[in-house]
């Protein structure tokens, strides 16, 4: 049992390091996150297994599992390190004409369409070294990577999350379908006229039914697909010089229109697609991110991202 000398040698980079052991279970991906050697992370931890007398993680092949009293420890600590930076945060002022913070936000190609060019002109007015990094989400990291900080926010369709994740909704959206400007399927697109169609599928997937097709299937509707792309833009380029015709949210179409294509109506009544700005609870104290959150927010209420 430690005596409170003992806790005297501990410190806050001991908890950092417990702290990122306790998401990502390897060292080498410790040592990646903090940005130190795998053998400090050796060493932190081991100070930390003296002061507590309790090897906290055992080696189980590539990972490092918790034991029990690290389970029963992790919850004060993760919460006692969001409570600091939650502090520290509200303490700082943030003034984003001056701020040279970094960002990293999620979404899916189609929303960046959408999305990254009014924000970024709007950065570039009113926070003009602002750093802001857009990458592909991973779903089943997302929790993970917001409570690191490996993601600050994240776009991205409605979907049940649970604490400590937080979300609002951003845009409510209709599909539509994009064709040539001169295709004969202009202003008489019926039901069996698009099963008919040759279609285009944008999926990062190389297999499986897109969005639109899962909520078309839910209708009892199969539709036949031969093509496959991972790009909106690609899949518009493959409709203006083929006899294809591509399903979409009405914001990306928008998006990606030009003279020589035209949307119209989907003949089928799909539920409407939400889009959603997911972030990590523990990071509401930090007032850039809360700044930018804001912003996002404010551009799809006001400037025309919702559709």
């Amino acid at each position: 049992m430690p005596d409170n000398r003992q806790f005297e040698k501990l410190d806050l980079n001991l908890l950092k390091v417990f702290e990122a052991l306790w998401l990502h279970r390897n060292m080498t991906r410790v040592a990646e996150a903090l940005h130190i050697t795998p053998s400090a992370v050796s060493h932190a931890m081991r100070r930390f297994r003296d002061v507590l007398g309790d090897p906290l993680f055992v080696r189980e092949r590539q990972s490092m599992l918790p034991t029990a009293a690290c389970e029963r420890l992790a919850p004060s600590i993760l919460n006692a390190l969001a409570e600091i930076r939650k502090a520290l945060g509200q303490f700082s002022h943030f003034n984003p004409a001056l701020s040279h913070q970094r960002f990293v936000i999620a979404m899916q190609e189609s929303l960046e369409l959408a999305v990254l060019p009014t924000l970024l002109s709007t950065l570039e007015q009113a926070a003009p070294n602002l750093e802001l990094v857009s990458t592909r989400l991973q779903r089943d990291t997302m929790e993970t990577a917001l409570s690191n900080r490996h993601l600050h926010l994240v776009v991205d369709i409605g979907r049940a999350v649970a604490h400590p994740v937080s979300h609002c909704l951003l845009r409510k959206d209709n599909y539509c379908v994009l064709m040539k400007q001169d295709s004969p399927l202009v202003n008489r697109l019926d039901k069996e006229a698009y099963l008919a169609a040759r279609h285009i599928t944008v999926s990062n997937r190389a297999k499986g039914a897109s969005v639109e097709e899962i909520a078309l299937q839910q209708l009892g509707v199969d539709r036949p697909s031969v093509w496959r792309c991972q790009s909106y833009r690609a899949a518009a380029d493959v409709v203006a010089s083929t006899g294809a015709i591509l399903t979409l949210p009405g914001s990306v179409a928008h998006a990606i229109a030009d003279d020589t294509l035209v949307s119209t109506a989907l003949p089928f009544s799909l539920p409407i697609l939400e889009t959603h700005l997911y972030w990590h609870s523990q990071q509401e104290g930090e007032p850039g991110l809360m700044w930018l959150k804001s912003l996002i927010q404010q551009l799809f209420s006001d400037s025309g991202l919702t559709r």
